[in-house]
């Protein structure tokens, strides 16, 4: 029986399947939980340490979205190793970690350039303009980023060789499933925002830590899925 990676592309729906079943692969419980608790958390954390209109932010604002955003890297790469049997350590902050990190940026700011181009937009429709334009234009290199986390960090050129057989089902899947919850985590992160010192403040951010963990598990399994295709 040829294994998984000897495998050609699957159809749509057997794409999707495979990256569900990633999801359920049980040494992903332990990273579902640290993303519930680091997103979870620090997302409350700046909800509730908002800055004022016009001030600068605070030490515990600038703190929580630094962690935010080096826990969301550390989880996501060791998910990523251990999930494609990387010979890299899970947790080591090697080349690959640092790379990831800094390339993950520019896609923050892709972003902030769509939500900016949307400003004059209602918030509703400017959240969903926001995600969905991002999510078209940086699916294209997600192969790619799961090879950097795994393997030679610069090993771009083979990541397109094969794009017609992972890109169609991954651009699908991200953009009916992902770019959706995304869209439902930038409403929520928003209403947070609003109810911040009110009772409907922790029910929010409760929603809000489920919402990324499974916005953040969908992502890593439809990327490696789109991976495995691209090694096949």
């Amino acid at each position: 029986m040829a294994s998984r990676a000897d495998q050609g592309p699957p159809d749509l729906a057997g794409f999707l399947g495979e990256a569900l079943a990633r999801i359920r692969d049980p040494r992903w419980l332990p990273i579902a939980l640290m993303l519930f608790v680091f997103l979870g958390g620090t997302n409350a954390v700046l909800a509730l340490f908002k800055p004022e209109p016009g001030a600068p932010p605070g030490t515990l604002f600038m703190t929580a979205a630094l962690v935010r955003l080096l826990a969301a890297v550390a989880i996501a790469v060791a998910a990523l190793r251990v999930s494609a049997g990387s010979p890299r350590r899970a947790w080591l902050p090697d080349g690959g970690f640092w790379l990831y990190f800094l390339l993950g940026l520019p896609g923050i700011a892709v972003t902030a350039t769509i939500a900016w181009l949307g400003r004059d937009l209602p918030v509703l429709e400017r959240i969903l303009v926001m995600e969905f334009g991002a999510i078209a234009l940086l699916t294209p290199f997600s192969v790619w980023f799961v090879a950097i986390a795994v393997e030679r960090p610069l090993a771009i050129v083979p990541r397109f060789r094969r794009i017609g057989a992972w890109l169609p089902a991954l651009l699908l899947w991200s953009l009916l499933l992902v770019a959706p919850l995304a869209s439902f985590h930038a409403w929520l992160s928003q209403q947070m925002l609003d109810a911040a010192g009110t009772g409907d403040f922790w029910p929010l951010a409760t929603v809000d830590a489920v919402t990324s963990t499974v916005l953040v598990l969908l992502g890593l399994a439809l990327r490696l899925t789109a991976y495995r295709v691209a090694q096949s």
